[in-house]
């Protein structure tokens, strides 16, 4: 003869399935609320907790001008943060490289907006951007040359290689926690190619020529329209 469970009540253990069936309630309980205390767990830490992770996307299509014998960048960027908390990009810096010469030279973050035409238009300073949890910032960069502009490294259409890289500030909180679960974003590389080249055009009328990605095509509707305007 089987002895009683003595965690069972006197009316249960006269009744063995409904004991059976109380041991396996109880079980399912306690692991129903063990992933409840999971999935709270991983929630607080995506919405809460989670560091900022940041990336950066560029367009396909660049513009390349002139600010007197400065060279000058306008890259139309978007900030991407997949993380819970602020990520805060302090500057930016833009390496160039022209694979027919070797040379290579630095430029940074100045102002934000397009290469105004007008000389006495206000330019917007680049300030460090603040990026919330799960939002995403999008606007055009221009990128000055580091140092003495001169001799500048664009001379003549071609291929040139990009590599943009985002300077974060530090994230408040245990160093420890932000060395575990934090993560630097990673430099981005990009190729963009000059079709031609007008002095005329970057240095007196001050407008730009666009530096596409050789995968890029423009729209069909801008095609075509460009096509009867020609005409």
């Amino acid at each position: 003869m089987s002895e009683q469970d003595p965690s069972l009540g006197p009316g249960l253990s006269s009744f063995p399935s409904l004991a059976r069936l109380a041991t396996r309630g109880n079980r399912l309980a306690t692991i129903v609320s063990a992933f409840a205390f999971a999935f709270s767990a991983v929630s607080f830490y995506e919405t809460v907790l989670k560091m900022p992770k940041l990336s950066v996307h560029v367009a396909p299509v660049i513009q390349y001008g002139r600010d007197g014998d400065v060279e000058v960048f306008a890259v139309p960027v978007t900030l991407v943060n997949e993380g819970a908390r602020t990520g805060t990009v302090l500057a930016m810096t833009l390496d160039v490289s022209d694979p027919a010469s070797g040379r290579v030279k630095s430029y940074y973050s100045a102002f934000f907006g397009d290469h105004p035409q007008k000389t006495d238009t206000t330019n917007r300073s680049f300030a460090p951007l603040s990026v919330i949890g799960r939002a995403t910032f999008s606007d055009t960069i221009r990128f000055y040359a580091k140092g003495h502009p001169l001799p500048r490294l664009i001379d003549d259409k071609g291929d040139f290689r990009f590599t943009l890289t985002l300077h974060t500030a530090d994230v408040p909180g245990p160093r420890l926690v932000a060395w575990l679960l934090g993560s630097e974003p990673q430099p981005i590389a990009f190729e963009r190619t000059l079709p031609w080249l007008s002095e005329q055009q970057l240095s007196f009328r001050r407008t730009t020529i666009s530096m596409h990605d050789k995968a890029w095509n423009p729209p069909q509707e801008a095609a075509t329209e460009g096509k009867a305007d020609s005409k």
